[in-house]
C-alpha cells in the first residue's frame, strides 16, 4: 500500500538525517535567468535567452557529469530602479508551467533559435499547420521532438531536461531525491528557461486570468480550426472526456485554457494602455550537486523521466501510439450536491515509458520520485499498477492560507511527492516500461473550471546494467 505524502515526507526527512554525513559533498549554486517584460493580464509563453552558468560550474565540469539532487525554483520581482529582488506572489505573477534546460551552449543556442517564434509544445508549429504531440505534450515527448527538430542526433544527449510539466506548486514541492539517485547533467556550460507565465498583478481574483480565459478578443474559426489565426496544439481527449462532452475537447465549445494563452496574449477583457505599469520578472534556480571527487558519484543512479501519465490520455487499440488534450474542463456538479459527492473525477491507462517501437518493451525501472500537477480546485491524483491494482503513489495538493509568496490563499502552493529509496523509505516499485498504469484524477466541482490539467511527473532509474538514459529529468 503506497503511504502517505505526509509520511513520505517525514520518512525522507528521517533518512535524510541518517545519512547527514553525506551532505557535507552537496555543494549548491545559484542562477536568475534574463528579465521578462509584461503587463497587466500578459502571457510570456517563450524559451528566454541562453545565459552562462557560472565559470567555476562550467570549468568544473568540462567534458563530464554534474550529478545533482535537487533543482528549486524561485519566480521574482525586480524593481528597476533600486535592482532588489524579491519572491513574486502567484497572484501577481502565476507560474503556469515552466521548464529548464541545461547543457551546452551551441546546442541550447540552437534550441533557442528555431522555437523563439514557435508554441514551446509543438516545435514543428506554423500558421497553416496543425500541432500534433504524442503523449503528454508538456513532457517527454514534446522535447524529444523539439530536440529531433533542432539538432542533429550526435548533439541531443548534450541535453537535460527539467520540469515542463510543473507549474505554480513547484516552488513548495521538494524534489530531491533520495539514495544514490541522481540527476544527471554533461557537460553544462548554459542554461534555457521556458516561461508560460501570466501576469495578474492587479487583476480581480474572480477573473481567474490562471485557467488562461478566451476574451471576447479571441478569434475563434471553428471552420479552419484557428485561433487569432492560428491552429492550436490538436485537440486529442479520451473517449471518456469525449463521452461527457466536455467543453474542453473541441474548438467549438472552448471557453479557456492553453489553446488561449499563447505568448503576447492579453487575457484581460480591458486592455492596459501604452503607459501601464511593466513588470520585471526573473527566475531563480538554486542546484544542489555533488563534488566530482565525492563518493556518492561512484554509486550515483542517474534517472528519467518515463512519457507517463496524463489523465486525459488514452492509445489506439493494438498501438503503443498514445495522444492526450493535456487539459480539460470542470463542469459544475448539479444544484443541490452535497458538497462531499461535488467531485469530478477522469482516469486514463497508459503505458509506463512508451516509445512507439516496443524497443527494450520489458526493461525495469524503478519508480524513485512521483507527484500529481494539477491546477486550483484539484483533490490529488492517484497511481495505480493495472495487473493488480496496487496503489503505487497518491498526492494531494497544498492550498495556501495567507498572502506571502509561497503561501498564497486559494492557490496550489505545493504537492507534497511520493518519494522511494533507502531505508526508512519504502524500496522503489520496480514497472515494466511497457507495463500498463492508470491515472485516477479528482477536482473539486462547486464551480466550473476550464483548462486544468492532472500530470504525473514521475522520475525513474533503469534497472538495465550500464544503462545511461539520463537526457530528461523530473
Amino acid at each position: 500500500m503506497a503511504r502517505s505524502p505526509i509520511m513520505q515526507l517525514a520518512l525522507l526527512v528521517l533518512s535524510l538525517r541518517i545519512v547527514g554525513a553525506t551532505q557535507s559533498n552537496l555543494q549548491s549554486f545559484t542562477v536568475f535567468s534574463d528579465p521578462i517584460f509584461l503587463r497587466k493580464g500578459e502571457v510570456h509563453n517563450r524559451y528566454v535567452y541562453p545565459k552562462k552558468l557560472p565559470d567555476e560550474i562550467v570549468q568544473k565540469f568540462a567534458g563530464k557529469t554534474m550529478h545533482l539532487k535537487s533543482v528549486d525554483l524561485d519566480i521574482v520581482l525586480v524593481n528597476n530602479k533600486t535592482g532588489e529582488k524579491v519572491p513574486a506572489p502567484l497572484y501577481m505573477t502565476y507560474n503556469h508551467h515552466h521548464a529548464l534546460l541545461l547543457g551546452k551552449t551551441d546546442g541550447l543556442m540552437k534550441l533557442y533559435n528555431y522555437s523563439k517564434d514557435k508554441d514551446p509544445l509543438d516545435p514543428h508549429s506554423s500558421p497553416d499547420q496543425t500541432a500534433k504531440h504524442r503523449g503528454c505534450a508538456m513532457k517527454r515527448k514534446s522535447f524529444e521532438a523539439l530536440l529531433a527538430a533542432a539538432l542533429p542526433e550526435s548533439q541531443r544527449g548534450d541535453i537535460s531536461v527539467f520540469g515542463g510539466a510543473s507549474g505554480a506548486e513547484y516552488r513548495g514541492t521538494p524534489n530531491r531525491l533520495a539514495g544514490p539517485y541522481t540527476y544527471d547533467v554533461k557537460n553544462p556550460e548554459s542554461f534555457m528557461v521556458l516561461m508560460h507565465f501570466i501576469n495578474s498583478h492587479g487583476v480581480p481574483e474572480d477573473q481567474k486570468l490562471w485557467e488562461c480565459p478566451c476574451t471576447s478578443r479571441s478569434n475563434i474559426n471553428v471552420t479552419n480550426g484557428t485561433i487569432d489565426g492560428k491552429k492550436p496544439i490538436a485537440f486529442q481527449c479520451s473517449q471518456q472526456l469525449l463521452d461527457q462532452g466536455n467543453t474542453g475537447c473541441s474548438l467549438a465549445t472552448y471557453e479557456g485554457g492553453y489553446r488561449c494563452c499563447e505568448h503576447g496574449v492579453f487575457l484581460t477583457e480591458e486592455l492596459p494602455g501604452p503607459d501601464s505599469p511593466v513588470d520585471q520578472i526573473e527566475t531563480k534556480f538554486t542546484f544542489e550537486y555533488y563534488e566530482l571527487d565525492a563518493p556518492e558519484t561512484k554509486v550515483a543512479r542517474p534517472t528519467n523521466q518515463p512519457s507517463c501519465c496524463d489523465a486525459t490520455a488514452g492509445y489506439l487499440i493494438n498501438s503503443s501510439s498514445q495522444f492526450a488534450n493535456l487539459e480539460y474542463d470542470v463542469p459544475k456538479c448539479a444544484d443541490g450536491t452535497p458538497p462531499d459527492q461535488c467531485v469530478h473525477v477522469i482516469e486514463s491507462v497508459e503505458y509506463f515509458d512508451a516509445d512507439g517501437t516496443h524497443h527494450g518493451e520489458d526493461e525495469e525501472f524503478e519508480l524513485v520520485h512521483a507527484w500529481g500537477h494539477q491546477h486550483v480546485a484539484g483533490l490529488g491524483l492517484e497511481l495505480y499498477r493495472v495487473s493488480t491494482n496496487e496503489l503505487l503513489c497518491q498526492t494531494r495538493p497544498k492550498y495556501g492560507t495567507g498572502v506571502q509568496a509561497g503561501d498564497e490563499r486559494g492557490f496550489v502552493v505545493g504537492i507534497p511527492p511520493c518519494v522511494w529509496g533507502p531505508p526508512p523509505l519504502s524500496p522503489p516499485p520496480k514497472i515494466r516500461r511497457y507495463e500498463h498504469l492508470r491515472t485516477v484524477a479528482r477536482y473539486n466541482a462547486s464551480e466550473r473550471h476550464h483548462g486544468v490539467m492532472s500530470l504525473w511527473l514521475l522520475t525513474s532509474a533503469s534497472l538495465k546494467p550500464g544503462s545511461a538514459r539520463v537526457e530528461f529529468q523530473i
